[in-house]
C-alpha cells in the first residue's frame, strides 16, 4: 500500500468518528444532555477537527494531480461545514443551558419588578463569553469575564462563581470542580485560574510550542495550506507582540525552523529576493508570505 492511500485510510476512520458525533448533536432534543455532557461533546469534536487537519494537510501534500487535488478540496469543505453546523449547535445550546441554569438558581429574577441592574445580570449569558479550556487564551478569557461578571455589582460572589463554573471546561474546569459554591471560594478560584494559566511565562512559552509544532507546506501549489499556515504564523507573532516579546528575541531561533515549513522553490525564491547585508529576520519571511498570497489573489 503506497503512502497516501495509508493517510486516505487513516482519515477515513476518523471522518467515521466525526460523522457519528456530528449525528448525536443533530439528535440532541431540548433537554437531552447536561452541561458535562455538551461540553465533553464539543471537545470530542474539537479534537478530532484537529486531527482531520492533519491528515488532509497530508493528502494535499501528496497529491500531484490539480484536478485531484480540486476534488480533495472539495470533500474536505463538505466535512469541515457539518463540523461547523455541529459546533455552532453545540455552542447555542451551551449558552442556553448556562441562562437557564442561572435562571433557575434564581428565579427572583424573572420576577415582573425586576430591577434595572437584575435585569443586566440576566442578560449576561447571552454575551459572548466563550469557555476557557485551559489553553494560553485565558487573559482574553479573563478580560470578557471580569468586564461582564466579575466587575458587575449586582451580583454576588456565589452568582459570579457559579458563572464562572459554567464558563469553564477540562482541563481548566477540574482547577474548580472541587470547590463548594462559596464567596471565599470564588476568590480562591479566580487566583488558582490566573497561577495556572494567568503567568506571562506559561502563555508565552503555549504561544512559541504553537509556532514550533506548525504543519509544514511541501507544495507551493497548496494555496490552502500557504494560507492557514501564514494565518497561524501571524497570530502567534501579533500574541507574542502583545506580551512585549519582539521578534528579535526569538528571530534567529525561529527563522530557520520556519523556512523548513515552506516548500523548497519557495524558499530558494525568499533567498534570491531578499538582501544579502542583514541577517534574515521574521518579519521579512512575513512579509513574503503576505506578497505570495497576493500574488495568487488570496487576500
Amino acid at each position: 500500500m503506497d503512502k497516501i492511500s495509508k493517510v486516505i485510510r487513516k482519515r477515513f476512520n476518523v471522518r467515521s468518528s466525526i460523522t457519528k458525533l456530528v449525528k448525536r448533536v443533530q439528535a440532541l432534543g431540548e433537554d437531552s444532555e447536561d452541561l458535562n455532557s455538551l461540553s465533553e461533546l464539543l471537545e470530542l469534536i474539537e479534537t478530532k477537527e484537529e486531527i482531520l487537519k492533519k491528515y488532509d494537510s497530508e493528502v494535499e501534500d501528496l497529491i500531484t494531480d490539480p484536478e485531484k487535488f480540486k476534488i480533495e478540496l472539495k470533500g474536505s469543505e463538505e466535512y469541515y461545514d457539518r463540523i461547523l453546523s455541529a459546533k455552532i449547535k453545540l455552542k447555542s445550546k451551551l449558552k442556553t443551558f448556562t441562562e437557564k441554569t442561572v435562571q433557575e438558581s434564581h428565579p427572583s429574577l424573572n420576577r415582573s419588578n425586576v430591577s434595572e441592574n437584575a435585569a443586566s445580570a440576566l442578560k449576561l449569558p447571552k454575551l459572548e463569553i466563550l469557555q476557557f479550556s485551559g489553553d494560553s487564551n485565558f487573559m482574553e478569557f479573563f478580560g470578557c469575564f471580569d468586564s461582564a461578571i466579575g466587575s458587575n455589582d449586582s451580583l454576588s460572589k456565589i452568582e459570579k462563581f457559579q458563572y464562572l463554573k459554567l464558563l469553564l471546561s477540562p482541563p481548566a474546569y477540574n482547577v474548580v470542580a472541587g470547590f463548594v459554591l462559596n464567596e471565599k471560594n470564588y476568590d480562591s478560584c479566580l487566583e488558582l485560574l490566573k497561577q495556572r494559566y494567568g503567568r506571562t511565562d506559561f502563555i508565552i512559552n503555549s504561544y512559541m510550542s504553537k509556532l514550533l509544532n506548525l504543519e509544514p507546506v511541501r507544495n507551493s501549489s497548496h494555496v490552502k495550506s500557504l494560507r492557514r499556515l501564514y494565518d497561524e504564523i501571524k497570530v502567534n507573532i501579533r500574541n507574542l507582540r502583545a506580551l512585549n516579546v519582539t521578534e528579535g528575541s526569538y528571530g534567529h531561533l525561529l527563522n530557520p525552523l520556519l523556512l523548513k515549513l515552506l516548500p523548497q522553490d519557495l524558499v530558494l525564491d525568499f533567498h534570491r529576493k531578499r538582501s544579502k547585508d542583514k541577517n534574515c529576520e521574521v518579519s521579512e519571511i512575513m512579509t513574503f508570505l503576505r506578497n505570495r498570497r497576493k500574488f495568487v489573489n488570496l487576500l
